[in-house]
């Protein structure tokens, strides 16, 4: 919903951003997967947090790493409710509130009970149904647009800007947007970066990483050239986060465009069940366990699970009840929160045996307070989220002064103790130096 109405309005300047994305899962299997299962096997990690705390050596540290994802989570989810909430509105005829609430309600519903077992097998689901939904509207929405070159020919007079990579927008901030949606997916995914610990096996995890590369790739492609042709068919649309469900709801008969729409509430789900299973297990383990009660057997960790889970669902409800902006700039903003805060302690924590404990908290603050900063920056210049000084994305911005935080800090501050170092940089692990 939200790539597809900000791609027909930004054209082709944002197609790297979404081919970088489908690329995302290599930048994070290369740079941290073997490693970052070898290491949770070692420390006995279950979440990323867990793995900050014993490369940080903080509780600190594990703290505000807790607290800096459940911030983002919430308008991470809200997006996607404020995105069902839409299309109820424009095809059913619902009101946008009660759309919200029946949405909302069923994936909360579902993740609570049936916890990562009903999420694997309702993403899978979604995922097919996505690959269905995709391959019927692309083709159907380009046919009616006037056919491939046809298309492109009215899109270039309509909005001329948007026909090339580099013209509606600065270049820097196409540049930006192809490595934020890439590179930093390390650390403004950690739902995502999450289940490279639960596959069985490295085989097993090398196989779904070709299937995710390819998947993502053939989403990607098809809405934007859905979002092209909605840039022909509805040049005049207001709202262009309407895209999708409008141009369903003129170019398919009913049964099909359920299809569609379920193909569409599939990404939905996919995202938030993610996200509120991650909430859940971040609050579980490393909030109560560790700040309240040391044992936690199993009922009692999944009865506090399932009540983060609704808490963090119930306050995303609230905030899409008057959603701040349109839905992908209101994901962006809880992507870059966490980009700018974990990309680099993240990596270098896994990379660099002189990273230290200040400079882990060092970067994950000072890159958050720099992302924050950098939106508010450009919000004063352009009354606007999507547009930012210079054109660098806060992602970027955020992340570089945390890099240089990060290592300025470590440089002046004692080393890891030996036992960290040992776990992380064994004889057997590799590290680079500098």
């Amino acid at each position: 919903m939200g790539g597809v109405g900000t791609e027909k309005v930004l054209g082709y300047n944002f197609t790297p951003a979404a081919l970088s994305s489908a690329a995302a899962p290599w930048f994070s299997y290369i740079l941290l997967g073997k490693r970052l299962r070898k290491i949770a096997s070692l420390t006995k990690s279950v979440t990323l947090v867990d793995i900050f705390e014993t490369r940080y050596y903080s509780k600190t540290a594990g703290l505000i790493c807790t607290s800096i994802m459940l911030v983002a989570f919430i308008p991470m989810i809200a997006a996607q409710l404020k995105a069902a909430g839409n299309i109820f509105e424009v095809l059913l005829g619902t009101p946008y509130l009660a759309g919200l609430f029946i949405f909302g309600g069923i994936v909360i519903l579902y993740t609570v009970l049936g916890g990562m077992y009903a999420v694997a097998w309702t993403d899978l689901i979604q995922g097919l149904i996505m690959i269905l939904g995709f391959a019927i509207l692309a083709p159907v929405a380009v046919r009616a647009a006037g056919g491939f070159a046809g298309m492109h020919q009215q899109y270039a007079q309509l909005n001329p800007g948007a026909i090339s990579f580099l013209g509606k927008m600065p270049a820097l901030w196409v540049v930006s947007a192809f490595i934020v949606w890439g590179f930093f997916q390390i650390g403004g995914s950690p739902a995502s970066v999450t289940r490279f610990l639960i596959p069985e096996d490295d085989k097993t995890l090398k196989k779904a990483m070709v299937y995710s590369v390819l998947f993502q790739s053939f989403i990607y492609l098809s809405a934007t050239r859905v979002a092209i042709a909605g840039g022909v068919l509805l040049p005049s649309l207001e709202r262009p986060d309407l895209t999708v469900p409008t141009m369903v709801s003129q170019l398919l008969p009913p049964i099909v465009g359920g299809l569609i729409i379920a193909a569409v509430l599939g990404a939905m789900m996919s995202t938030i069940d993610s996200i509120l299973l991650l909430a859940g297990s971040l609050v579980v383990e490393n909030v109560y366990a560790r700040y309240m009660k040391k044992d936690v057997d199993r009922r009692q960790g999944l009865r506090i699970a399932r009540s983060v889970t609704l808490v963090i669902g119930i306050l995303a409800l609230l905030v899409a009840l008057k959603p701040p902006a349109a839905i992908l700039w209101i994901v962006t903003m809880s992507f870059s929160l966490m980009a700018s805060s974990f990309t680099f302690p993240f990596l270098l924590g896994l990379w660099w045996p002189r990273a230290t404990k200040q400079a882990g908290i060092a970067g994950m603050i000072g890159g958050a307070a720099s992302c924050v900063f950098w939106y508010i920056l450009g919000y004063m210049k352009y009354r606007t989220l999507d547009n930012w000084v210079a054109g660098i994305w806060p992602a970027i911005f955020g992340s570089m002064i945390s890099l240089f935080l990060f290592v300025v800090v470590s440089k002046r501050t004692p080393p890891p103790p030996p036992e960290v170092q040992e776990i992380f940089f064994g004889v057997e692990s590799q590290h680079f130096t500098f």
